[in-house]
């Protein structure tokens, strides 16, 4: 086999030296190796894939605009599929959101969310508001800025020296509550690290905070307490400081609402948006800005200083409304509901208890824990990332999953999550439960047979 000349990365051939198959196409809800082996894609690309693969109006969507008009200096003219797409977008986000952006990836679309925090502050004379607060663990997006805001651990170590610095905030995770209290009947203390940390820059000096209403890769899944949200809104309306909701991950009927927000009737002061906004078929992302900060002393400045070369794409346009036509009736969004309920019933009954805890999610963003405190105890279980080690064991069974480790303190925690696309079936959901499952006793098998 020649040598492979992709730079290995988390993202691209981690693992040079176990590279499987080679994926020659996707079908529907599968990927398809050119040994002929189908793998169930329950990673579909980060969540990206909501509809699987092959969706042919999306495709034939971007083929026709591509034809007419693909990209043009939006700093000189205007483009009626880019503004129809932009109105459109609005009345999909939450009620108070006012003006719509796109760019190309989540990554790019986090970044202009801090920039624009930052003018919006700079613009009503407090230039001094320039520290962005941000949650252990949690996930922004592989810029510096992104990074900086954000607290994975194993993804910000080679960059500690230049990332910024501020205080942050505990997670919500409440199965795995930081200070030992029960869901629901606490103070939320959890919030309560919001308003400490902000005390601890000076309100005068913070922002914005930013937030996942449902931490994806840093913590697989993780719903927060049903007041959580509401309480942090408030607590960043009583400081004047701008909440930044990432919905990178959770937007467009991957938790079952259009946003994961609306589940706790919060309106952010903006929304990113990423992933699942075009499908997967086209590199697009967009930020949703509501009232408060574009008829605020923003409105003075008159534009947003943040350019980029795909900024408001007739391509990207047409592929957006592609998507938000699919979902407009809601049932996608149902049945994003009822079979990610009928997945995380189906994994806490069989996964094995003593690999896999804590099993959770809303609609089909699903996430368990992979713990191994039972076995290190025994020294069953030799050192090493056991979410790859699952990830690999899954493929085996023909099932794709979303691994993730390191983003605890101390890089410790192991966890993954399943992604399956919106329109997957309930016989897809018994396949990827029974692969999972036997996935997990298949690691279970290799290690303790491996016990000294």
């Amino acid at each position: 086999m020649a040598e492979i000349c992709v730079l290995p990365s988390r993202t691209a051939y981690s693992t040079p030296g176990e590279v499987g198959a080679r994926i020659v196409g996707g079908q529907g809800h599968y990927l398809l190796g050119a040994d002929g082996t189908r793998y169930l894609d329950a990673s579909c690309g980060s969540g990206s894939l909501i509809f699987g693969h092959g969706d042919e109006k999306i495709i034939d969507a971007l083929h026709a605009q591509s034809r007419k008009l693909t990209l043009f200096p939006s700093r000189h003219f205007s483009c009626e599929i880019v503004e129809r797409y932009a109105r459109q977008l609005l009345d999909f986000g939450p009620p108070n959101m006012s003006r719509a952006i796109t760019f190309s990836s989540g990554s790019d679309a986090v970044e202009a969310s801090l920039k624009l925090a930052l003018q919006h502050h700079f613009a009503a004379a407090r230039p001094q508001r320039r520290k962005i607060l941000g949650r252990n663990p949690s996930y922004h997006g592989n810029t510096l800025a992104g990074l900086g805001v954000g607290g994975f651990v194993a993804r910000r170590r080679p960059y500690e020296p230049v990332l910024a610095t501020c205080a942050k905030a505990s997670h919500a995770h409440c199965v795995a509550c930081e200070f030992g209290l029960q869901a629901q009947s606490c103070a939320l203390e959890c919030a309560r690290s919001i308003e400490d940390a902000i005390i601890e820059e000076g309100p005068e000096n913070v922002a914005a905070v930013i937030v996942e209403p449902i931490v994806g890769a840093a913590l697989s899944a993780a719903p927060p307490d049903p007041r959580y949200l509401p309480r942090v809104l408030e607590i960043c309306r009583n400081h004047d400081i701008l909440l930044i909701a990432d919905e990178v991950m959770t937007g467009f009927a991957r938790t079952g609402r259009p946003f994961a927000s609306m589940h706790w009737s919060v309106e952010p002061d903006i929304v990113i948006c990423g992933k699942a906004i075009s499908a997967g078929y086209y590199p697009l992302s967009a930020l949703l800005v509501g009232e408060r900060v574009v008829h605020g002393p923003l409105a003075r400045d008159k534009y947003f200083q943040n350019g980029q070369t795909f900024s408001c794409s007739p391509a990207g346009a047409a592929v957006g409304l592609a998507v938000l036509d699919r979902l407009a009736d809601g049932r996608i969004a149902a049945n994003a509901t009822r079979m990610g309920e009928l997945l995380r019933v189906s994994l806490r009954k069989e996964l094995p208890s003593e690999l896999i805890k804590r099993v959770r999610g809303m609609g089909l963003m699903v996430g368990f824990d992979i713990s191994t405190s039972e076995f290190a105890n025994r020294q069953a279980l030799s050192p090493g990332r056991y979410s790859d080690r699952l990830q690999r064991a899954a493929l085996r069974r023909g099932l794709v999953i979303y691994p993730s480790s390191g983003s605890a303190r101390g890089e410790a925690g192991d966890h993954a999550m399943l992604l399956l696309p919106l329109t997957v079936s309930e016989r897809e959901v018994q396949e990827a439960t029974a692969s999972l499952v036997a996935a997990a006793n298949d690691l279970l098998e290799t290690e303790t047979k491996s016990r000294p």
